[in-house]
């Protein structure tokens, strides 16, 4: 499979941005939450909030009221999630634990407050913000731009998560030919990147089914574009 960086490589560890004191404040008043993976840790009705992604994978989606999702973002360990810190957006946006998962919860107000008085607080928020951006790029230039590998990934992904919000289990339950229609594809093709898939230990496959095994490794071949 084609080399290229890891997610892991462009994931901004929100506290390490912080000196000590200011990341001692900073986590003041916060509190460890855990989820199971396939659980919504937050709702579109949840106050506002900013988390840290201890460990695991979480994914940002919105949706309609046909059940119909769109991935915004994933995190991982040591990255930020925060909604509604500076303006709350319009949409409805949820978070889900694709792994097991651990977050800090923190207190927003205060982190409100330090990040309008403080210029290393703001920075690291700015940081933030750019890689947030920068991952919302990339989704979208491999949707759009990636090879048929990356675009079956981003999509099984996106459908196994949609699936495990159900069922509980990162399963996608379509025809190599429906894989093929929604990444304007053919059969043909899909069969042999589900098949590159396979070897790697990264999916299994079933006749009209394909179990996603190794997630995290899905997760960056989706959202990487390659160089080739």
């Amino acid at each position: 499979m084609t080399s290229r960086a890891g997610a892991s490589s462009d994931c901004v560890q929100f506290l390490s941005l912080l000196k000590e004191p200011k990341r001692r404040r900073v986590l003041s008043g916060s509190r460890r939450e855990t989820y199971p993976a396939g659980a919504i840790a937050y709702t579109a009705e949840a106050p506002d909030y900013a988390i840290v992604v201890e460990r695991g994978l979480v994914r940002l989606y919105t949706g309609d009221p046909r059940g119909r999702q769109a991935t915004a973002f994933y995190r991982h360990g040591g990255e930020l999630l925060g909604v509604g810190l500076v303006k709350r957006p319009s949409i409805d946006l949820y978070v889900q634990a694709v792994t097991d998962a651990e977050v800090t919860s923190l207190d927003v107000e205060q982190l409100r407050a330090m990040a309008g008085s403080d210029v290393e607080v703001s920075r690291a928020l700015i940081t933030y913000y750019a890689n947030v951006l920068a991952h919302a790029v990339r989704i979208i230039a491999v949707r759009s731009l990636g090879n048929i590998t990356e675009r079956l990934a981003f999509d099984i992904l996106d459908r196994a998560c949609a699936n495990q919000l159900v069922s509980g289990k990162l399963v996608v339950r379509a025809s190599q030919q429906q894989l093929a229609d929604s990444i304007g594809s053919v059969r043909e093709v899909v069969a042999r990147s589900l098949r590159r898939l396979r070897e790697y230990g990264i999916v299994a496959t079933a006749p009209n089914l394909v179990r996603v095994l190794d997630v995290e490794r899905l997760e960056e071949i989706a959202t990487q574009l390659s160089a080739d």
